[in-house]
């Protein structure tokens, strides 16, 4: 066989390499992207939940012929060994759909056009030298072949390098479209801002609040969970106009100083704290600091301002006093609160209540919503709004038009009669609780469950997801897990109850959970989705 021939073949087995290397580069930018562009975060996300993708290595094999036999043959089997490696990987990768894909963003897309240049300079360079120095010995070249297959197992390292190198030119950028915002906010000196933050809660009471604020402003709210400086900024700079009169936003933090730097962007005069746990303790690293972290929106307000803050929480109320201004309490359970909840009582359609207030006020609710800390939800955004000149009847016409948040214990019927609870969005111990005592309290058929349990609880997470499976236990019929590894304490929890076995199914992915599920629901019956791991928590 030529020279010329055996360069084609290298070539033409190539292509699949180059193809797996892009998808592997996608899924890196895919992983850096919900990890926030943050090498830090990607890098614990990758030491804690990565992948360990040792089969990428397989294709070191190929490399072996050349380096130890030589000759024509050995070439032949390392070329064919090449290429069906790459060919078997491509065609094999998983084609799941993300639950949150990617987003190609103007940085997204920078940053993808710098980790493939990185990436396929040196490539491109190896592989010439493996078809056309044609004068190097099999040794040389099984030596560069060796390197080539390890490109995409360090393909981690490709984006982190990528990213760091971007970095300066993005952190202009941002600071940039920062100062933007916050000078055009500043400019409507008469605009309402209003922040809301907590663990649990915030999107809902974000979505709440706006519609009643809508019954007596021209509001502005960023969509979904927006909640981060670059997606509230994106909102303010695309979408605030001179007439809107209140501006609504949630403030996410998953380490110390993440709020204060959202409340120098908005300057809000207006907080609500919703509740107080333990979701991301593992980059905070303690709920102490997770208290503090939250309390930088109250100390952000100015003296003239207002905090609405939940005081059946111990955390918030114990921390009332860092609020420089006016505070608003609201709970269920505590004595001498401004605004609460009595005479609670839902079903399958939604939720009733009296909302009653320091000053003798009552006035009958009634929502869609479900579940207990919606109706916290609910009395902080009618605190808030009532303060705001908003009245009880415009507060009630909004509540009652409510739809669910969506996957927020989102209640939808299927043409035969099944009755789902889409509660997917996210679970922390508070909104777990919440989905079991509704799902408990509906009467109806039986009652399913699909969960992966709960994430990012830090050292305490295996004790919550015991005592998830214990409630879970003791409210459904049938219970399906979904991934072996991650439901390990819920599986305890719920045997431990002393759940029937043979009512538990640990499913490797959502389709066998939703299988076993649907083939023995039927019409009346409740399936409850609680909680949908996030891509970075794939098994």
């Amino acid at each position: 066989m030529s020279y010329h021939l055996m360069s084609l073949l290298w070539i033409l087995a190539s292509v699949p390499f180059l193809i797996f290397s892009v998808q592997r580069l996608v899924y890196e930018l895919h992983m850096m992207q919900l990890n926030t562009y943050r090498n830090d975060r990607y890098g614990a996300w990758l030491k804690a939940k990565g992948p360990r993708r040792f089969k990428d290595l397989l294709p070191l094999l190929a490399g072996a012929p050349l380096i130890f036999i030589g000759g024509f043959v050995a070439e032949l089997i390392a070329v064919l060994l090449w290429g069906l490696f790459y060919l078997i990987f491509v065609q094999t990768r998983d084609k799941t759909p993300p639950k949150k894909p990617l987003v190609f963003t103007k940085r997204a897309t920078r940053l993808y056009v710098t980790v493939l240049a990185i990436y396929f300079l040196p490539a491109i360079a190896i592989l010439l030298l493996i078809v056309a120095n044609e004068g190097a010995t099999m040794l040389v070249r099984g030596v560069f072949l060796l390197l080539l297959a390890l490109l995409p197992f360090l393909s981690p390292l490709f984006i982190v390098a990528a990213n760091t190198f971007m970095q300066p030119f993005e952190e202009h950028q941002q600071e940039k479209f920062f100062d933007e915002a916050h000078d055009l906010l500043a400019e409507q000196q008469n605009l309402l801002k209003i922040a809301i933050t907590g663990s649990y809660g915030k999107t809902s009471v974000k979505h709440i609040l706006n519609r009643m604020l809508e019954e007596k402003y021209y509001t502005l709210m960023p969509p979904g969970s927006y909640n981060t400086p670059m997606g509230i900024t994106k909102i303010i700079r695309g979408q605030l106009k001179p007439m809107h009169q209140a501006f609504v936003t949630e403030m996410g933090a998953k380490q110390q100083g993440d709020i204060a730097e959202l409340c120098a962007l908005v300057e809000p005069g207006y907080g609500i704290i919703t509740a107080l746990g333990e979701a991301h303790l593992e980059s905070f690293g303690s709920f102490e600091t997770i208290v503090d972290t939250k309390f930088e929106l109250a100390e952000a307000l100015p003296e003239d301002g207002v905090a609405v803050l939940n005081f059946d929480d111990p955390a918030i109320r114990d921390n009332a006093y860092r609020v420089k201004g006016r505070v608003i309490s609201y709970g269920i359970e505590s004595p001498d609160l401004d605004y609460w909840a009595a005479d609670i009582r839902y079903h399958y359609r939604g939720t009733e209540f009296t909302l009653c207030t320091k000053d003798g006020a009552k006035e009958e609710f009634r929502s869609q919503l479900l579940g207990i800390h919606n109706v916290y939800n609910i009395v902080a955004a009618a605190a808030m709004a009532h303060d705001l000149g908003v009245s009880f009847k415009q507060m009630k016409r909004a509540v009652s038009a409510l739809p669910p948040v969506e996957h927020r214990l989102e209640l939808k019927t299927t043409a035969n009669g099944l009755n789902i609870i889409d509660d997917a969005f996210n679970a922390n111990p508070v909104g777990a609780a919440a989905a079991m005592e509704v799902l408990g309290q509906i009467e109806g058929g039986k009652k399913f469950l699909i969960t992966p349990g709960m994430v990012e609880l830090g050292a305490k997470e295996y004790e919550e997801n015991k005592k998830f499976g214990v409630h879970a236990a003791a409210v459904c019929d049938y219970i399906a897990l979904v991934g072996e590894k991650q439901t390990e304490a819920l599986k305890d929890g719920i045997l431990s109850a002393g759940f029937p076995e043979d009512q538990l199914f640990i499913a490797q992915n959502l389709n066998e959970a939703n299988t076993f599920v649907y083939g023995k629901a039927g019409k009346g019956d409740f399936v409850l989705y609680e909680n949908d791991l996030p891509d970075t928590y794939n098994e």
